[in-house]
C-alpha cells in the first residue's frame, strides 16, 4: 500500500478530498488535482463559458471524441438498423458526467449531449469558480457511455434483436461546464440546450 502526501502539488495546500474522489478542486489556488494510485497531479481542465444565467457551480465532464461502429444490429423482422448507422456515421463528442448523481440522471444527460452536440467555449478560471468534484474515472466513463449507446439503439421503434458494436474514443479531456441548481438536480448553462 502506497501512502500520498495530500498537498495541492500547485501551492502545497492540504487537501481533504472525498473517499471516492479522483478530481478536486484545491480550496486555496482553486487548482484542479487528480488523485491517482501513482500520486497526485494536474490536469488540464477547460471551464466553459457560460450561457445566459450565473452558474452556482461547474460539474465535471469527462468529453472525448468519439468514433461508434455498428458491427451488428439486426431487428426481429431480420432487417439492419438503417437508422443506427446514420445516427453514428461520423465522429461525435461525447460528455459523460463525472460527478455523484444517479444513474438515470447520467445517462440522460450523456445521451442529450450525444444528440445536441452543444458548443463549448473554454474561458480562463474564473476568479471564484467552485466545481463539484469528478468521483467517476475515464475507465467507468466508457462504461457509462456503452450502456447509453446501447439504451438509443433499444428505444428505437424497430425491435432490435441483437447489437454488437466498436467504440473508439479518443482526445480525453477533463471540461467543467457551469450550471445552476434545478429541484434536486442541476441545469447545464451552455449553448443548444
Amino acid at each position: 500500500m502506497k501512502l500520498l502526501l495530500l498537498r495541492c502539488p500547485k501551492c502545497n495546500q492540504a487537501l481533504a478530498p472525498g473517499q471516492d474522489d479522483v478530481v478536486i478542486q484545491c480550496p486555496n489556488c482553486r487548482a484542479a488535482v487528480s488523485i491517482t494510485e501513482g500520486g497526485l497531479a494536474l490536469p488540464a481542465a477547460q471551464y466553459v463559458r457560460p450561457a445566459g444565467a450565473e452558474p452556482a457551480a461547474w460539474l465535471p465532464f469527462w468529453v472525448y471524441r468519439s468514433k461508434v461502429t455498428m458491427q451488428a444490429r439486426k431487428t426481429q423482422g431480420g432487417r439492419a438498423g438503417q437508422d443506427a448507422e446514420t445516427f453514428w456515421a461520423g465522429p461525435r463528442t461525447v460528455y459523460v458526467p463525472a460527478w455523484r448523481c444517479d444513474l438515470q440522471e447520467a445517462r440522460d444527460l450523456v445521451q442529450n449531449l450525444l444528440e445536441e452536440q452543444p458548443h463549448l467555449e473554454a474561458m480562463t478560471r474564473p476568479e471564484e469558480a467552485v466545481f463539484e468534484p469528478a468521483v467517476l474515472t475515464p475507465q467507468d466513463a466508457r462504461k457509462l457511455l456503452e450502456l447509453v449507446i446501447v439504451t438509443i439503439e433499444a428505444e428505437r421503434n424497430d425491435w432490435m434483436e441483437t447489437l454488437a458494436f466498436d467504440l473508439r474514443l479518443d482526445s480525453e479531456a477533463l471540461w467543467l461546464l457551469p450550471a445552476v441548481r434545478d429541484g434536486d438536480g442541476w441545469q447545464l448553462l451552455v449553448k443548444n440546450l
